[in-house]
């Protein structure tokens, strides 16, 4: 991922830049594949009477039986193809709108304008019910706003120092030490806090590493005419860098384990993210998209269809969801087993089909500031 796209590259009506073509489908569908399993994440949350506790990094959480195990395992790439995907779209999305003669300062300002609009939906209407208990939390939402502005500002820079940037980042964050920063900042910057008026989970760094790998990824795959290749690649070296790293029992490691056969050693670190996380969500990552690119190359398949809808839509999906389970709870006021759940999990999906599709026409219709941005 080390080439700048061609000029050729650019212009050409390239799939993955185009609205309307079957790679701009499939990386619908793999944010809504994403957003669909953080929704069960978030059911099990709320719902689900044996989820364990977040895996922090200073103690490993009970891992549960082999069910409840599955169900938070199998999310472990959703959060970081979040931010991925992230970076990634904003390459596309800029190529697409230089490719209509929009200025570069105006497309500059556009991202920095999401982003900001990302901060303050998460302090302001995903940051409401927080602030009647109490505090302030810099979560999912403010991070990725903060990652689409330093994008947007470190843009242009080569590709080859962005990814030789966000490669450090990710590789060398477990040696910081932010405990001589008040804790505020060392929840916003490095290391989660879950408790008094400011908390986080998802610091700055190194979250913003990987919406910078995104980015490098998508602006390496329009200068691609197949760039399923290079994903396989990376998928391989991924998995086999997440091996080294998770056997040789070091450098990166947050949790211990007795062997390669137990549960234990397929439980890493979310808060912040080992290097055992890391590469394990990468290989899944590169490996869906490769996956996605093939079987979505010229139309969707039916059983795709919704998560290409809730794809189109993530952060309306990702603001009215929280809402939708959060009256629920009050309502149910109860905590169910795991199939119960995933009985909640897939009504959920089935009321959020009418209001995504309603508001991706919106968007396509009648298009104005809220819908650019929301």
């Amino acid at each position: 991922m080390t080439r700048n796209p061609s000029s050729e590259a650019l212009a050409d009506p390239s799939a993955l830049a185009s609205p309307g073509s079957s790679r701009q489908k499939f990386v619908d569908v793999f944010r809504g594949l994403l957003i669909a399993h953080m929704a069960l994440d978030h059911a099990s949350l709320m719902f689900n009477a044996g989820r364990g506790a977040e895996e922090l990094a200073k103690a490993a959480p009970a891992t549960g039986d082999i069910w409840q195990f599955l169900t938070r395992f199998t999310g472990v790439p959703v959060a970081p193809g979040f931010f991925f995907m992230a970076g990634f779209m904003v390459a596309l999305t800029s190529a697409r709108r230089g490719e209509r003669g929009v200025p570069d300062a105006e497309i500059t300002k556009r991202l920095l304008i999401r982003g900001l609009v990302l901060i303050a939906a998460d302090a302001v209407i995903m940051g409401l019910p927080r602030a009647l208990m109490g505090f302030y939390s810099f979560v999912v939402l403010s991070c990725i706003g903060v990652g689409i502005i330093a994008v947007a500002l470190l843009r242009h820079l080569s590709t080859k120092g962005l990814l030789a940037t966000a490669l450090a980042v990710l590789a060398l964050h477990p040696l910081i030490d932010v405990s001589g920063l008040p804790v505020a900042l060392q929840a916003i910057l490095h290391e989660p806090v879950r408790d008094g008026a400011i908390r986080s989970l998802y610091p700055v760094i190194p979250w913003i590493a990987i919406v910078m790998l995104g980015f490098v990824a998508g602006r390496d795959a329009l200068s691609r005419s197949n760039p399923q290749k290079l994903w396989w690649l990376l998928s391989a070296a991924s998995l086999l860098l997440f091996f080294a790293i998770r056997l040789s029992g070091g450098y990166g490691n947050a949790y211990s384990y007795s062997s390669i056969a137990s549960l234990e050693f397929w439980h890493f670190a979310k808060y912040p993210p080992d290097l055992s996380f890391l590469t394990w969500s990468f290989a899944c990552v590169f490996a869906s998209l490769a996956i996605l690119s093939r079987v979505v190359k010229d139309t969707t398949p039916a059983i795709l269809k919704p998560f290409e809808a809730f794809g189109r839509v993530p952060f309306f999906f990702y603001i009215v969801h929280f809402y939708v389970l959060g009256i629920a709870a009050a309502i149910l006021r109860a905590r169910f087993g795991l199939a119960e759940t995933y009985l909640i999990w897939l009504l959920l999906l089935g009321v959020m089909m009418w209001p995504c599709a309603w508001y991706y026409r919106k968007k396509r219709e009648r298009p104005n500031w809220v819908t650019r941005y929301l």
